[in-house]
């Protein structure tokens, strides 16, 4: 009867412990924020998603294609990205879940710079396939392509979280270059900003945009009003700064920069203070764009998890 219930006992243990574990990992990969971002640390450009202290890395796309400029729909169930082959991008979908993969455009031209749109149904980008860059939308099903810039060269478009805007980078011949913004149907053009400010990120309030702004050969973040109004520099640098994206509580901005040398992934508060280096490698991290609230992502154990995991049912056994 001992033996019965000391493996009673050490049952109970082991369940007990694995519930644990469970809710250790829900907590690192489900309610703790994650940024995803692209990556030539294989030797060719993947997406990874990591937590917002850098940890818990994952690989998302592995292939020989450089995979870019990754972008969450709002209900955290789809991620865009572009993948580069042969000198030519196109767009592509990635359900994480199902783990499938749906490719959405397919021309001898290149598609840059993903954006969603706030009800999940359109994914904004910008394109060359008419000579120049103009910005389109597509249906996340690869349909209805609507152009909607048809002057200039345009470039890193953004949607507004109330889905009523798009505000993007154009240089235009007439010398008004700058950030724009439009409806999303193309209509109601105007400029908010002008000279070099490019990559927009809207904060999730409407109030505010990030930017990218060069001034005297030096980018650094910006932050402005959405009209383009009070314009004040976010980061101090001699060294660039690149692609700003607002987290979505508002408190956080997440860019890359090369501060050491090379290209890595750092996040500042929306106030400027608390920089911190999120990745360090030898190899190129760029893009960042935050993952939504509520997405959750299923993934097997990473290495650190799996030994946590072994030494702590060596240390059950042991005392059974």
């Amino acid at each position: 009867m001992k033996w019965k219930f000391a493996y009673i006992v050490f049952g109970v243990k082991i369940v007990f412990v694995c519930f644990l574990l469970a809710i250790d990992l829900y907590a690192q990969t489900s309610d703790a924020p994650h940024i995803v971002f692209s990556s030539e640390r294989d030797g060719n450009f993947d997406i990874y998603i990591m937590d917002i202290k850098g940890k818990n890395l994952q690989n998302l796309t592995n292939d020989p294609a450089a995979d870019l400029f990754p972008t969450f729909s709002p209900d955290g169930q789809w991620m865009a990205y572009v993948s580069c082959e042969d000198r030519n991008c196109d767009l592509y979908v990635m359900n994480l879940r199902k783990k499938i993969t749906r490719r959405l455009t397919n021309r001898p031209s290149n598609e840059r710079w993903t954006t969603w749109s706030a009800d999940g149904k359109w994914i904004a980008f910008s394109s060359n396939r008419a000579g120049k860059y103009d910005i389109y939308k597509i249906d996340r099903n690869g349909e209805n392509l609507q152009r909607l810039t048809h002057e200039g060269d345009n470039f890193t478009p953004a949607w507004s979280l109330d889905g009523q805007s798009i505000a993007f980078f154009s240089i235009r011949p007439n010398g008004n270059s700058g950030t724009y913004m439009m409806n999303t149907d193309g209509r109601k053009l105007r400029r908010i900003t002008g000279k070099a400010a490019y990559t927009p990120s809207w904060s999730p309030d409407g109030k505010q945009i990030a930017c990218t702004k060069v001034l005297f050969g030096n980018s650094d973040i910006y932050l402005m009003n959405a009209d383009g109004k009070n314009v004040r520099r976010l980061t101090h640098h001699p060294a660039e700064d690149l692609s700003p994206a607002w987290s979505p509580n508002d408190q956080l901005i997440v860019f890359y920069a090369k501060w050491e040398g090379n290209r890595d992934i750092y996040l500042v508060d929306a106030a400027g203070g608390n920089r911190r280096r999120l990745t360090d490698h030898p190899a190129e991290d760029r893009d960042p764009a935050w993952v939504p609230p509520t997405f959750s992502l299923s993934v097997s154990p990473t290495a650190e998890t799996q030994t946590t995991l072994w030494g702590k049912l060596k240390n059950l056994a042991a005392i059974k």
